[in-house]
Formats: C-alpha cells, sequence, structure tokens
C-alpha cells in the first residue's frame, strides 16, 4: 500500500515544490520526506493557519513517479529540462523559481546558485539527499480545495509532517482526488507569487 505523507506548507511560491514545466518537483524543504518517500507514494501539502482562505485546504498533492540523488536531478536537469535551473534575471516567473538550484559538477563543494533559497538553507535542503519527481500531480496553488469531511484527518496542523496515521485514509484520497480532478495542470498560480506577475506566460523564453 502506498503512502500518504501530509504536512503544512508555510510559502508557496512555486519553488518547492515546483509545478511547472510538466513535471512536479520536490527538491527543496522536506528533507525527510524526500529521504523516506519511495516512488508510488503521495506527498501533499495543506495551507497554514495564516492562509488567507483559512487553515487545512490542500494546495497540492503528487505521486512520486521518480526519485534520484540531488546529484542526478542536477545532472538530469541540465541535461533535460534546463527550465527547472534558477534564472534570476528571467522574465518567466517559472525560470526564476526553479528548484535545481545546487550544482555538483564541482564536487567537492556543492556550489549555490542564485535561486529563491538563501545561503543559510543550503544545509537543511542537501540533508534530503534525494529528489521527488513526479508527472502524476494535482496544483491548485492560490486557490486550494477543501477536502471532503471523511478526508480530513490527513490534514496536518504542526511541525515536520505525518504518514503513518494518514494509512487509513490514503486508498479512498487517492480514488477522491484521480476521480474529481485532472491531474498534471496548474489550477492556480502559487499564491505567494507577486501579483505583478499574474500575467507572465509560464513556459516562455527568459
Amino acid at each position: 500500500m502506498p503512502r500518504l505523507f501530509t504536512y503544512v506548507i508555510k510559502t508557496d511560491a512555486g519553488f518547492a515544490p515546483n509545478p511547472f514545466h510538466g513535471v512536479c518537483t520536490l527538491n527543496c524543504c522536506k528533507p525527510v520526506i524526500r529521504r523516506v518517500a519511495q516512488v508510488g507514494d503521495w506527498v501533499a501539502a495543506n495551507t497554514s493557519a495564516d492562509f488567507p482562505a483559512g487553515p487545512g485546504l490542500l494546495v497540492y498533492a503528487m505521486r512520486v513517479t521518480g526519485k534520484m540523488p540531488m546529484s542526478e536531478y542536477d545532472a538530469w536537469t541540465q541535461r533535460e529540462l534546463p527550465e527547472k535551473l534558477p534564472f534570476a534575471r528571467s522574465r518567466d516567473y517559472s525560470r526564476r523559481a526553479g528548484d535545481s538550484m545546487y550544482d555538483f559538477s564541482h564536487n567537492p563543494p556543492t556550489r549555490r546558485r542564485d535561486g529563491f533559497h538563501a545561503p543559510e538553507e543550503m544545509e537543511r535542503d542537501l540533508d534530503g539527499d534525494y529528489t521527488l519527481l513526479s508527472e502524476h500531480f494535482y496544483y491548485f496553488g492560490r486557490f486550494p480545495v477543501e477536502l471532503p469531511e471523511h478526508h480530513r484527518p490527513v490534514i496536518h496542523e504542526r511541525r515536520a509532517h505525518k504518514s503513518d496515521r494518514n494509512d487509513p485514509y490514503v486508498e479512498s484520497f487517492m480514488e477522491w482526488i484521480t476521480s474529481e480532478f485532472e491531474p498534471n495542470r496548474l489550477y492556480g498560480m502559487p499564491s505567494d507569487m507577486p501579483r505583478t506577475w499574474e500575467r507572465v506566460q509560464i513556459g516562455g523564453r527568459p
């Protein structure tokens, strides 16, 4: 049986997770989840108490379809999906939010690219060891959705995450989300994306 990892997302800027360019990726933040989640598991996040629409709303859910060491993700993005590399001067917000921000080609040491995370967050990011990838995801962003009443126990309210306590709800959660929503689309842009970027064409050239 797949596991369902749930956590509170404090910042939804399109960086962690990064839902752009057809693959939802988690390469920074949540180091424990990135280490222990396996292909076939689900990862989902709900809003915090200070979210304007209220707490406990589903921001995104992804079925893990790929997992690789962060160093392999770095090489893979450079080779296959360079749009995930952060480009701070891009006029395309999705390029600014690129999550492949650690360069392992000079190992040692690993170098930090200019991205959304500050230098003091590098140690925690690298502690996750792995990157989670999904080609089956649901991203709601600034329009998070309410879970059905019988699924509300999976909502997380504190730090860290939970998974074992979600076991009774995994199968029904999968049935609900796959039947109610179309996968691999952005139902809303990131809630913390500046409004000045509202009309930016995602996927445009830098």
